[in-house]
């Protein structure tokens, strides 16, 4: 009783360890399965293109079937299985391009047609070295799944349509009577060839694999995004080609962060920001949302800016737009004044477009301040003798050309003097700035006044020959000077006075230094005449 009970525990154990066994195998093929499947969708490309190949082959194959049939008189044969085999090729192909699916028909079929071929042959053994050929046609596909369907299908015809000719049935699968034997034959000559054609097929998925790999990290870096893209893992980055073009990638990336100007890479068809560097966000601020119309940026005054320059830089040779000047708004609301550089990449699809940025704010702050220094009177703020050429010049070019009369009235402080020697030369600075607010508050808006140097003002009278009107003018000027001037921080009032000579423009000969030479004259005489008058020169 006790041995028997010992058997039974015996055979329990045979029976979990090979029901445990047949779990751990099982599950070991799912998951290798699992793993092959997750290749698919990156080698989408290839077989897509592989499936156009094996609907192609398989219509020769039909072309071949018809080609035999009248050896053994099997056209009605080749039109029942190859017709429909075919037809169902370009089905799958419409409906299920580049799926597993039709990747295993395609096998299947170029089975189905080699058995066709057999058949209509007698089963000569010539015909049975088809299925080495198509096989090796099937290793496009670079799926092993594949491979092993078109086995277990012609393997599978062998046996049951092989039996089936051995009853009578008028199906040709072998050319002699012994189907046990030559079936094993079969079996056995063929598996070797078959586990090579799957070994190779996983060698060369994985190089395509690597292959779309590479190419996706390309296009990537094409794109200009060196940023995003999916991660890749630790045995994709070892390999030498993905882990040359990561490196490349990377290095970008670092020389991108490291340029120290400002840059951003625009995607042009979609108007679309793919990358920009921590210069960029220094200056300007992050962009947030890298999906939006760069056109609608928070860095431009208004739509449509980045159309403009993509218009501008095309009509560039070699497009390159270098330096162009353009106002930009950072984040935070804030006015630059920045040279814009524009490169447009067209020699790749989908066209890019870098722009640098350099903010020269400052540097026009600077220019400004510079440009005030060398045009503008540094105690009153009055343009200064250098300004007053500039807009005499183009005074005279303008009369010279479109004969627009103008005239320049000298003015010569009176009384200024005594009060320099009584108040000082601050109260003089005061004074003057004093006259000159009046001044501005007296001339038109066309016209200019500007300071000569000590108490020496020159007023040009724009687009204007009536001489009355002119003397009109020069008189409001000293009147402005009617009132008193109250010395700050003092009960002190100074009177100040001015006379002023009229000088017009008359000839096309008449140079700038007469025509200030004759105001000076009629200014002299106006001091001579008194006081707060005015003297017009005689017009030639």
């Amino acid at each position: 009783m006790g041995s028997v009970c010992t058997g039974f525990v015996i055979l329990d154990g045979v029976q979990g360890c090979t029901s445990g066994l047949y779990v751990h195998y099982t599950q070991m093929i799912f998951q290798y399965f699992k793993l092959e499947a997750s290749f698919d969708s990156l080698l989408t490309p290839y077989r897509v293109h592989a499936d156009k190949i094996m609907v192609s082959m398989n219509s020769f194959l039909m072309v071949v079937c018809l080609g035999i049939a009248p050896i053994r008189d099997t056209y009605l044969d080749a039109m029942l299985v190859g017709l429909p085999t075919l037809a169902l090729s370009f089905a799958f192909i419409y409906r299920y391009p580049g799926s597993l699916l039709t990747r295993i028909y395609m096998g299947c079929a170029f089975m189905a047609f080699t058995g066709l071929i057999i058949h209509q042959t007698g089963g000569d053994i010539e015909g049975h070295f088809s299925a080495f050929g198509l096989i090796g046609v099937l290793l496009y596909y670079r799926d092993w799944r594949t491979i092993l369907a078109a086995t277990i299908f012609i393997y599978l015809h062998h046996l049951f349509l092989g039996y089936a000719q051995t009853l009578g049935v008028p199906i040709y699968v072998f050319d002699d009577d012994r189907f046990w034997l030559l079936f094993g034959v079969h079996v056995a000559y063929f598996l070797p060839f078959i586990l090579m054609m799957m070994y190779l097929s996983i060698w060369l998925r994985k190089e395509g694999y690597e292959a779309q790999r590479v190419l996706s990290l390309a296009q990537q870096i094409i794109q200009g995004n060196l940023l995003g893209g999916e991660e890749i893992d630790k045995v994709d980055i070892e390999k030498p080609l993905i882990h040359s073009v990561v490196s490349m990638k990377n290095r970008l990336l670092d020389l991108l962060k490291i340029i120290p100007v400002p840059t951003v890479v625009v995607r042009v068809d979609q108007a679309k920001v793919v990358n920009y560097n921590e210069a960029w966000i220094k200056t300007l601020g992050a962009i947030s949302n890298t999906s939006g119309d760069f056109n609608k940026s928070f860095i431009w005054p208004k739509d449509g800016n980045w159309d403009y320059l993509l218009e501008k830089v095309s009509r560039q040779q070699g497009h390159l737009l270098e330096r162009f000047e353009q106002p930009l708004i950072t984040v935070d609301g804030k006015n630059r004044f920045c040279e814009l550089s524009v490169i447009l990449h067209e020699n790749v699809k989908p066209v890019m477009a870098i722009m640098t940025v350099e903010d020269i704010t400052e540097h026009r702050k600077a220019e400004h301040t510079m440009e005030k220094l060398a045009y503008s009177d540094l105690l009153t703020g009055l343009p200064n003798r250098a300004s007053l050429r500039v807009e005499l010049d183009k005074c005279m070019a303008n009369w010279i050309e479109n004969q627009d009369t103008f005239a320049v009235v000298a003015f010569d402080l009176d009384g200024f003097k005594p009060v320099n020697d009584t108040y000082g030369h601050d109260a003089g600075d005061e004074a003057l700035k004093a006259v000159a607010s009046r001044f501005i508050s007296a001339k038109r808006q066309e016209d200019m006044i500007a300071r000569m140097g000590g108490d020496e003002f020159v007023l040009i009278i724009r687009s204007c020959s009536n001489v009355n009107i002119i003397v009109e003018i020069a008189e409001r000027f000293i009147r402005s000077l009617a009132e008193p001037i109250h010395l700050r921080g003092t009960d002190t009032k100074i009177w100040v006075g001015t006379s002023a000579g009229v000088s017009i423009v008359s000839s096309k000969d008449m140079s700038i230094d007469m025509l200030l030479k004759r105001a000076d004259i009629a200014l002299y005489q106006a001091k001579k005449s008194g006081n707060n008058s005015v003297v017009c020169a005689e017009i030639e």
